[in-house]
């Protein structure tokens, strides 16, 4: 049990030199699943975006337009 431990740590430490060892380079662009999520994203987004305006107009109009009482009573 007392050579386990370190023989398991060696054989962790020489595995992963060869990924310590890359830059990086072999994966420079973005997949294909990377591509789609953004896409999905950016879809969601665009048609939430003009219900969402149309909301928000109308709730700035009714909070600061004129009530139905005030401009009855002002013509």
């Amino acid at each position: 049990m007392k050579n386990s431990l370190p023989s398991a740590i060696i054989l962790l430490i020489a595995s992963a030199s060869s990924a310590l060892a890359s830059n990086g380079a072999g994966n420079s662009g973005l997949g294909l699943m990377t591509i789609l999520f953004f896409g999905f994203f950016a879809l969601v987004v665009s048609t939430q975006l003009l219900p969402g305006l149309l909301l928000f107009i109308a709730g700035t109009k009714s909070l600061f337009g004129k009530r139905a009482g005030q401009a009855a009573s002002n013509r």
